[in-house]
């Protein structure tokens, strides 16, 4: 297992600059984020995060699915609940092999999902951090490269907006 290299308070460095020290050191492994009740994880290659995940209330893939109308919620629910007994078999796997929906289109959901763990780490003012090198994403989960400075400047227009309309 890696051995943490860089740790610290969310309160004095925020996980955009955390995620830009990692970007400008080109570095490969996990960055780990935890505050009260939630956990999440952004995986870097070459300082560009690839994938994240996050034990909080993320918006799933199979639910964008549904709002962009390419999938029914009564197909996903049985399609999830087929996945419960296929163990190990990914949702987005399960909806292609069925006709239901392209590859292209679970990627786009996925990527989805991904900018949107990401953009909700990036407001996060509290918890911890530590950065685990080597850490590679695991072969099944889906790698992305996603542009660190486009998704930091999204997810602060996000923030902005949330902020106007409340």
């Amino acid at each position: 297992m890696s051995r943490e290299v860089l740790s610290g308070d969310l309160r004095h460095f925020f996980p955009a600059e955390v995620l830009q020290l990692l970007q400008l050191a080109q570095a490969t492994g996990r960055l780990e984020l935890e505050r009260a009740g939630e956990r999440a994880d952004v995986f870097v290659e070459r300082g560009r995060p690839v994938f994240a995940r996050t034990t909080g209330g993320a918006v799933r893939a199979g639910a964008i699915l549904v709002h962009r109308g390419l999938v029914s919620e009564e197909t996903l629910e049985q399609v999830l609940a087929d996945q419960r007994t296929r163990q190990g078999q990914r949702l987005g796997a399960l909806l292609v092999e069925r006709g239901l929906v392209t590859p292209e289109q679970v990627q786009r959901a996925v990527i989805e999902v991904l900018r949107r763990i990401v953009y909700g780490v990036l407001l996060w003012r509290d918890g911890t951090f530590r950065f685990l090198p080597g850490e590679p994403v695991s072969e099944e989960d889906v790698k992305l490269e996603l542009d660190l400075d486009r998704l930091i400047l999204e997810g602060l227009r996000q923030a902005d907006e949330s902020r106007v309309a409340t």
